[in-house]
């Protein structure tokens, strides 16, 4: 899922990104919290005793803050308040690297930062920090926005003309293929139609959309109730004088006839006129209330739909909270087993094949079997891998074991499919 422009948040896919373009006022806060310079946080999904684990990309003996202000001056620079100075890049970990072990997180984030020194040139980079110690691991790059002015042939600072829409639309599509090139563990890529780090975010997006839009619709029409209730109370009082007049008109016509003088002031003619065109109004007033029952009818559907989505949102809300609290559970875990594996039995890292045949054996030992064939010979096949490996931390005896394991139930899935085939014996 990838975040860009300046407090614009836009998804895509399996990848987060945030994009910000920063003034020079906003670099030293930025530094504080990307270099961890203080233990009081304000956003509270920092851990401080984790942040051991974070990660300087940029080990050089200097400070963000001292990058940044080499940078501007070897490069022109408008003295302005409002100039974007400074462009930052949050980069979250896919989803598929979540559980992989530290050395491939580690590996993902340096090719990432490999390729954005790349895309905006190495000199311009002013940090590149790794937080492992808040919900989920990501990168921080900040870098000085520098062109060339080929009208007074000097570099300047210009985040327009670095950042420009070819640039964000194309960033998710280029970051992808180079991490596919220099990262052999990095296979499906973080354009895989998954997001991180739940997959129900998409889905409370698009929830939330709808809420919204139904409030705006909700408002419009109790807008036009309001002014058709309005309407209504003139309209009322229109019919109640109508009535009246039309009364008033057909004494007035009777009285005509009984002048003193034996003479008309006014013809009966003139008077139907007026009578047919009070009797449209009232018509007309009569429309108006029965649009107006009609609208209260939808406003009535409208907010029963709103409430069902309003549901729906808080539903998703509340499991999208669940899983950011088991990923929380799940990351301590981690952590709890690299620092006993580390610390308690000398084990650095464990090799990916070790991985792969211990998630094998741990399906065997809690017999959670497959009934597919691939899958089985694909167990097969990562034992074996092991067993060969001199470099395996797995008893040979239980890869031994687990192999014998695996060649029965291959064998016991081939009989189920002959019988299924053979049909029921007569």
């Amino acid at each position: 899922m990838l975040y860009w422009s300046r407090k614009t948040f836009v998804e895509e896919e399996n990848f987060y990104g945030a994009f910000k373009k920063n003034t020079r006022g906003a670099v030293p806060g930025l530094a504080v919290h990307f270099e961890r310079k203080t233990d009081h946080h304000t956003n509270k999904e920092i851990d401080v005793s984790k942040s051991y684990l974070n990660q300087e990309l940029m080990a050089d003996g200097s400070d963000m803050l001292s990058r940044f202000n080499a940078r501007l001056n070897d490069v022109y620079c408008m003295k302005r308040d409002d100039v974007k100075a400074l462009a930052t890049w949050i980069v979250t970990l896919p989803e598929e690297l979540t559980e992989a072990p530290y050395e491939q997180q580690s590996a993902f984030f340096e090719a990432t930062t490999n390729f954005l020194n790349e895309r905006y040139g190495q000199e311009n980079a002013v940090a590149a920090v790794v937080h492992y110690d808040e919900t989920t691991p990501h990168l921080h790059y900040a870098f000085v926005p520098v062109v060339f002015d080929d009208k007074k042939s000097r570099y300047k600072v210009s985040a327009k003309e670095v950042l420009t829409r070819h640039d964000l639309q194309t960033f998710h599509e280029d970051l992808d293929q180079h991490l596919k090139k220099v990262l052999p563990f990095y296979e499906r890529g973080i354009l895989n139609n998954k997001t991180l780090p739940f997959e129900n975010v998409a889905e409370i997006k698009k929830y939330n959309d709808q809420f919204n839009a139904l409030k705006t619709e909700l408002a419009d029409i109790e807008d036009n109730i309001r002014a058709k209730q309005a309407v209504l109370k003139i309209t009322d009082q229109a019919l109640t004088e109508v009535d009246l007049a039309e009364k008033q008109i057909d004494a007035f016509k009777q009285d005509l006839s009984k002048n003193l003088f034996g003479k008309t002031v006014l013809k009966p003619d003139d008077l139907d006129r007026f009578k047919s065109m009070l009797a449209t109004m009232k018509k007309a007033t009569l429309q108006s209330q029965h649009e107006t029952e009609e609208l209260k009818q939808t406003l009535g559907q409208v907010k029963a739909q709103l409430a069902d989505i309003q549901a729906d949102y808080q539903n998703l809300k509340e499991t999208h909270q669940a899983l950011q609290k088991r990923q929380r559970e799940q990351q301590q875990l981690d952590y709890a087993m690299r620092d006993m594996l580390k610390n308690d039995y000398g084990v650095d890292k464990i090799a990916h094949t070790d991985v792969e045949a211990r998630y094998v054996l741990y399906k065997l030992d809690h017999e959670e079997l497959t009934k597919n064939k691939k899958v089985a010979q694909s167990w097969l096949k990562t034992l074996t891998t092991a067993r060969v490996d001199p470099d395996t931390k797995i008893a040979p005896t239980r890869l031994d074991r687990g192999i014998e394991q695996v060649k029965a139930l291959i064998n016991r899935i081939i009989e189920l499919t002959r019988d299924i085939f053979r049909g029921p014996s007569r």
